[in-house]
């Protein structure tokens, strides 16, 4: 099966149909983990875990790609607010162990809300990023990947990016009436 989706994501990208290369990639690897805690660079525990009450927008980055975050995070936080629930993860496994204090301290002059903290990699590499650029991922209630981008935002990236967070809304809103 995974041949099958190599197979496409090849000849997509030959053609220069990156779209179905992404939605191959999309389905090898869709699901969240079911659960997973890190420590913030505060220290104390975060817990990320499904099924949950919100839809997620999970920022993956390493030192490379966090310049690219902000772009992608301020206009989804202005839209949405409260109603997702933004959730980082810093992939700091490339960090020598002498060096994790700095980088805490670093951290805690920088970012005011929590971030988890990676250092092994070993999460995000369950969430199958991609390297040196910020990675944006849309989990809905079950932890399901609805949608996944890496890079710099753009303002299509941007409005497709509240569309499909609109329609998870939407979906775990139809769900929560079926009730």
């Amino acid at each position: 099966m995974k041949g099958f989706f190599r197979i496409i994501a090849l000849v997509s990208a030959l053609a220069g149909g990156s779209n179905l290369a992404a939605e191959a990639t999309n389905l090898l690897a869709n699901k969240a983990p079911v659960s997973l805690e890190l420590r913030d660079q505060f220290d104390a525990p975060q817990k990320l875990s499904f099924p949950s009450t919100h839809v997620t927008l999970l920022t993956i980055a390493d030192k490379q790609g966090s310049g690219q975050l902000e772009e992608w995070i301020a206009p989804v936080k202005k839209r949405f607010g409260s109603r997702i629930d933004i959730r980082g993860l810093a992939d700091v496994s490339a960090v020598p162990r002498a060096l994790r204090g700095l980088v805490l301290r670093e951290f805690r002059k920088l970012i005011t809300y929590p971030v988890m903290m990676d250092w092994s990699g070993a999460a995000v590499k369950a969430f199958t990023h991609v390297p040196g650029q910020a990675n944006v991922l849309v989990l809905n209630r079950q932890g399901v990947i609805v949608h996944r981008l890496s890079g710099r935002a753009t303002a299509v990236e941007i409005r497709n990016l509240c569309v499909v967070i609109d329609q998870a809304l939407a979906a775990t809103n139809t769900l929560s009436e079926a009730r």
